[in-house]
């Protein structure tokens, strides 16, 4: 019943972006097809390398988390693995999570059940610090330019919450002092999951540099997904400065996190509202149309990918389905090792 009320909460917020998008190009549709029209072929093929270029910084940044592990997968099952996981987000976001399909084949490949996933969860966790700390400089530093005042108490709560988390994970005595909030937790096998998750993560802290360094390459896979957005836009004819995408693309990042069905419509609605402040607002939505397309036709390059190596009659639509009830048996699984092994 959560699940089903969650997905409807998803649908309303991105058809309540899509709606605000409606609103803001209003009858600028003729506009937005005559921006289409004066697309450059030979410049979109750049930014297609520049994505997949991207594609294989954060892979670079996942494998050096799951060394940590002691897992130790080839680059190009992990660029495969990463491939997969934006395919199942992009088109089976309501059914399994894209983390959830590469932690499942993570785990198949190295046996290591728990790391696999608790591996995962850093690798977004430290991506999304890389976001948020370029997020919070632009509305710190440019937000009066955007007109973002109004974020940037909401900025800080989100960075400090984040970073707050971190310390939390890496600070055994500081966790302890907030043992007695499990009663919080009503369920006791979250409860234990949640413990059993954590003392995975604690690992981390005697691998600072491996943290410090998956920061950093998470900066240079943000700057180049920003630049991947440039090069679509000269690939539409559109002339700003590249500053401007080192401003706008965190944010709009940062927004396509809220619930809604993997950021369609909130996506596109910030790329509307604050790339219209530096553009017409259909070249904006312009953008963020050719912006999808670029994605979604990876992610399907991905998927056919995923149907030859695997075989049409591995049923990716079924096999799917059944991921979230193997992920917890895995974890089940885990947990009993565990009880088994303190006794």
């Amino acid at each position: 019943m959560k699940k089903h009320l969650l997905s409807a909460f998803k649908i309303l917020v991105s058809i309540a972006g899509i709606l605000f998008i409606v609103f803001l190009v209003k009858n600028h549709w003729n506009e937005v097809v005559k921006v289409l029209r004066g697309f450059k072929p030979e410049i979109f093929a750049i930014t297609v390398l520049l994505f997949f270029a991207a594609m294989a910084i954060i892979t670079v940044r996942f494998g050096i988390i799951l060394q940590v592990q002691g897992i130790r997968i080839p680059f190009r099952t992990l660029y495969y693995f990463n491939g997969l996981s934006l395919f199942f987000s992009l088109f089976l976001p309501s059914a399994i999570g894209g983390d959830v399909v590469k932690g499942y084949y993570v785990y198949k490949r190295s046996g290591k059940k728990v790391e696999s996933f608790t591996s995962i969860f850093l690798d977004r966790f430290v991506g999304s610090l890389g976001i948020i700390a370029l997020g919070l400089i632009t509305i710190l530093y440019y937000g009066h330019t955007l007109n973002l005042a109004p974020l940037r108490n909401w900025a800080l709560i989100l960075c400090g919450g984040m970073l707050l988390v971190l310390f939390f994970f890496l600070n055994q005595d500081f966790a302890d002092k907030f043992k007695f909030l499990k009663v919080l937790v009503p369920s006791v096998k979250i409860r234990e999951i949640i413990a059993h998750v954590y003392h995975t993560l604690n690992y981390y802290k005697h691998h600072k540099k491996v943290l410090v360094r998956g920061f950093l390459i998470s900066l240079v896979g943000q700057v180049f997904f920003m630049t991947v957005q440039y090069f679509l836009a000269r690939s539409l004819r559109i002339d700003v400065p590249y500053i401007t995408f080192l401003l706008v693309v965190p944010i709009v990042t940062i927004l396509s996190m809220a619930p809604s069905i993997n950021g369609l419509g909130v996506r596109e609605a910030g790329f509307v509202y604050l790339f219209g402040k530096f553009m017409e607002p259909e070249q904006a939505l312009a953008l963020s149309l050719v912006y999808d397309a670029l994605v979604y036709g990876i992610g399907i390059c991905f998927g056919l990918l995923y149907l030859f190596r695997e075989g049409f009659r591995s049923a990716v639509v079924h096999e799917a389905m059944d991921m979230e009830e193997q992920v917890e048996k895995i974890e089940e699984e885990e947990l009993e090792s565990g009880k088994g092994e303190q006794e």
